[in-house]
């Protein structure tokens, strides 16, 4: 077996990863997805006759957290495929531990209605940590009309490129979200209001006019929420989002 490490999919990999993500939603219900641009740790392992037998990418976020996502090809299991690959992960998360001299909490990131992955869970004795509820919510003709008193500016991230949008009260910033627009779909994260300004209306202001500003007919805006933010879900939930996933951190 061949074990190929890279931080950039060529064309060809990227269709190989799309077509095995594909082949184990037909086996089981899987909602993960894999991301393919550049930056995140790939190890696509392959077998005799060169063919994807199974992949994992890493990963780090800014909060040291190495997050790990897995997939097996349903022919290829029970075969050592995904041993392989995770001992190339740790060795990964180690090295990085030394380079940025920090600790991280390895996790795998799972649906838990896929039982392949609740099995692995089991066996490696991870243990449960928290999920997230991707919510989504389709834009509405009357998003439009909402009127703001907040003032909002964007700005770009110098080192990113990310959208950054913040919201002004007298001309001081009272909070911030990032975006990344898709064709069909607009993608908020960081949503976040200021410690001293919460608890007084802000929050809902600031969505609201976010859906307004980005409003395109036919466009969702989709988030990611931690199951342990209950007033962030809340305050979701009272604008319209709906939650179409859930996904779960095991930390091992």
């Amino acid at each position: 077996m061949k074990i190929i490490h890279t931080t950039a999919l060529t064309d060809q990999q990227k269709n190989q990863v799309r077509s095995l993500v594909e082949i184990c939603k037909q086996k089981e219900p899987v909602s993960l997805s894999a991301p393919s641009e550049d930056g995140l740790d790939y190890f696509l392992a392959y077998d005799h006759e060169d063919s994807l037998a199974g992949f994992l990418f890493l990963y780090f976020t800014d909060d040291q957290i190495c997050e790990c996502t897995a997939f097996t090809a349903p022919d290829h299991r029970k075969q050592g495929v995904f041993t392989k690959l995770l001992n190339m992960a740790l060795d990964a998360a180690d090295a990085y531990e030394k380079e940025e001299k920090t600790q991280v909490d390895f996790c795998f990131l799972i649906d838990e209605n896929t039982p392949s992955a609740m099995a692995v869970m089991e066996l490696l004795e991870a243990e449960y940590w928290y999920s997230e509820y991707k919510m989504a919510r389709a834009c509405k003709p009357e998003d439009r009309n909402y009127l703001s008193d907040l003032q909002i500016l964007k700005k770009q991230d110098a080192e990113t490129g990310v959208n950054i949008y913040e919201a002004f009260v007298a001309g001081t910033v009272i909070g911030s979200c990032g975006v990344l627009p898709f064709e069909k779909e607009d993608y908020f994260f960081h949503f976040e209001i200021r410690e001293d300004y919460r608890g007084k209306g802000y929050g809902k202001k600031f969505l609201l006019a976010m859906l307004s500003l980005l409003y395109k007919e036919g466009n969702q805006v989709t988030l990611q929420v931690s199951g342990q933010n209950f007033i962030a879900r809340k305050l979701y939930k009272k604008t319209g989002f709906q939650t179409v996933e859930t996904l779960s951190y095991y930390r091992y």
